[in-house]
C-alpha cells in the first residue's frame, strides 16, 4: 500500500509533518546586518553582478572586505549564496 502525500497536504500537528519539517532542505540562513550579495553591490553601483564580482574578490584578495556564504532561498531552493563586507 502506497501513500503519497506532498508536504502541502500534510497537516501541522501530524508526525508526518514534523518528518517532512525535518527532512526537506529549505532552511535559510538570516544574514546580518552589512553583508550584501554582488548583486545587490552591482546594482548599487549602476554595475554588471558580474562586473561587481571582479572588484569583490579583488578587495577580498586584499584584505579590505571579507566573504561568507549565507544559505538563501532561490528559485531552486536554499543555496549557500557569498556575501561580502567591508572590514
Amino acid at each position: 500500500m502506497s501513500h503519497k502525500k506532498s508536504a502541502k497536504n500534510v497537516t501541522a500537528d501530524s508526525d508526518l509533518a514534523k518528518w517532512c519539517a525535518a527532512l526537506l532542505p529549505n532552511n535559510e540562513d538570516e544574514v546580518p546586518a552589512g553583508w550584501f550579495t554582488s548583486h545587490q553591490i552591482g546594482e548599487a553601483l549602476g554595475k554588471s553582478s558580474d562586473t561587481a564580482s571582479g572588484q569583490l574578490s579583488r578587495a577580498v584578495r586584499e584584505g579590505r572586505a571579507e566573504v561568507r556564504r549565507f544559505r538563501v532561498m532561490t528559485s531552486r531552493g536554499a543555496y549557500p549564496v557569498p556575501h561580502y563586507r567591508l572590514k
